[in-house]
């Protein structure tokens, strides 16, 4: 389908270089192959990405077994076969492909990574090694902005209609693939006016296999007096616990990918709980009663789960189905210079994402598929420090105060009346044919729709003013019924859609 598969061709030769006919090319493990024209060329559609192993078969000629074919995503890897007469049978040959230094048919800025470039870099999620890529520099694709890049898992779009930003964080271990295209982007990806990221997952195999990675680390800085804020090293204050499993079913012919992560960072930054937010300290007189029990934390940390679950099945006749979900929880506290002293005064972050979905690919010939896919995505963030604005602690703690003559203006009591909620959660249908016209041109179709529902807005606002019922003095008041200067938050139902046809030529030279 769209954004998973790949093409692979070539030409089969004899010991003299002639091209023989007939010869069954077919891939290991696939239901997949094809046979050899009268000019010794062939073609087979339609391949998952990933690294895969071919066998060629020929009566007179010694079976040939080529390793190591790797098949990246939208695009069609070369592969000529050389074999040798034999009057009786042969021990098969077995040739392990390499892949070009230079890919001349290239008409993109493409830049594919595969599993063992994942595995060697020192990097864990998407967005690192994205930005890894040349011309990419923190999600900016030559100098664009971040809404301009478009985020696709299998060929389907991931992105948050509130801003354009993908909307999941994926570990390097569930990637088979990451194709980053920078310029000319094909008319599928019209949409996209810097980039497109297309992250391709792993499936399941027939064979049971686990792995599990744990890391832990942090920064180191030597010191040096000149800097305002005190500096320790913490080596444990990263951790990340990975664990993922394929394999088969009971069910026939049927397939599992089943991964789970547990990440924590705190950052280097870190305050002393010097002060609660309830505290009373007479601030205008330089006056303090700190309650806080001294102890140092992190000003700002992440704590994340993520899983992801996919099933693969081939049992209906030239039609893979397959359903896959992926979760995102982050709950995190951005680091607030200011809060230092007051740490539990700052507001806090929580994200909730996931992606999931059906995706069937029906072949209907050697020449001719299509790609049918049907998601949910749905994104909520918040940030406030309570939930509910009528919470009575907003009372308790009142407004942050500080004094600049005390710790450079560190606050040392109240609120952070922060409060922002963001949720997205829409439908998105995308479905794809291609035909292979022939072996130098190939037409491609298909259209997308999007269907979010996106609200974003302040839930109930927080602001002191004058309470008539208490002789005007001021109090602590919430806004919840909302007006112009008042939004609140605001509920759109925007509906999004796209269609293309695209045709490849492509030659031997």
């Amino acid at each position: 389908g769209a954004g998973t598969t790949g093409n692979l061709t070539g030409k089969v030769t004899g010991q003299r270089k002639e091209p023989l006919p007939g010869v069954t090319v077919r891939v290991v493990g696939m239901p997949l192959g094809g046979i050899t024209d009268e000019t010794g060329r062939f073609m087979i559609l339609n391949i998952p990405a990933g690294k895969i192993e071919v066998k060629a078969g020929l009566i007179g000629y010694g079976p040939v077994a080529v390793q190591n074919v790797e098949i990246t995503a939208d695009n069609t890897t070369r592969l000529d076969i050389d074999m040798k007469e034999s009057a009786v049978q042969m021990q098969e040959t077995i040739v392990s492909a390499r892949r070009p230094v230079v890919e001349v048919h290239r008409t993109s800025n493409i830049a594919t990574v595969n599993r063992e470039q994942l595995q060697a870099l020192p990097v864990q999620e998407l967005q690192d090694i994205v930005n890894l890529q040349a011309g990419v520099v923190d999600g900016h694709f030559r100098g664009g902005r971040t809404g301009e890049v478009q985020y696709q898992v299998d060929g389907v779009s991931v992105n948050n209609a509130y801003n354009n930003s993908s909307t999941l964080k994926l570990d390097r271990s569930l990637l088979e693939e990451v194709q980053v295209i920078s310029g000319t982007f094909d008319a599928e990806y019209g949409q996209a006016m810097s980039g497109v990221v297309n992250a391709v997952l792993k499936r399941g195999t027939e064979q049971f296999h686990w792995d599990a990675e744990l890391f832990s680390g942090g920064p180191f800085y030597p010191g040096t007096t000149d800097r305002i804020i005190d500096f320790k090293s913490r080596p444990a204050s990263q951790q990340n616990y990975q664990v993922t499993m394929h394999g088969p079913t009971k069910l026939p012919k049927t397939t599992y990918l089943l991964s789970a992560r547990h990440y924590r960072s705190e950052d280097w930054v870190w305050g002393q709980r010097r002060f609660n937010p309830y505290d009373s300290s007479d601030v205008a007189h330089l006056v303090f009663r700190p309650t806080g029990d001294g102890s140092t934390v992190p000003l700002g940390y992440t704590h994340e789960w993520s899983g992801i679950t996919k099933l693969t099945n081939r049992s209906l006749k030239n039609i893979e189905a397959s359903y896959q979900a992926i979760l995102n929880v982050t709950d995190a506290r951005a680091l607030k210079w200011a809060y230092r002293l007051n740490p539990e005064g700052a507001s806090k972050q929580r994200t909730i994402s996931l992606v999931q979905g059906m995706d069937v690919t029906h072949t209907l010939s050697t020449t001719r598929f299509y790609t049918l896919s049907a998601r949910q995505n749905y994104f909520n963030y918040r940030d406030f420090l309570f939930e509910s604005v009528w919470d009575p602690r907003y009372d308790e703690y009142g407004p942050v105060l500080g004094a600049a003559e005390y710790e450079n203006g560190a606050l040392v009591q109240g609120a952070d009346f922060t409060r922002f909620r963001q949720k997205t959660n829409g439908a998105v249908l995308k479905g794809s044919f291609v035909d292979q016209l022939s072996k130098e041109r190939s037409l491609k179709v298909g259209a997308e729709f999007q269907a979010p529902h996106v609200s974003f807005g302040v839930p109930g606002y927080l602001r002191y003013g004058a309470d008539t019922s208490q002789g005007g003095a001021q109090t602590l008041m919430r806004v919840t019924n909302y007006s112009p200067e008042f939004p609140g938050v605001k509920e759109y139902r925007p509906f999004i859609g796209a269609a293309f046809a695209q045709e490849e030529l492509e030659w031997n030279d």
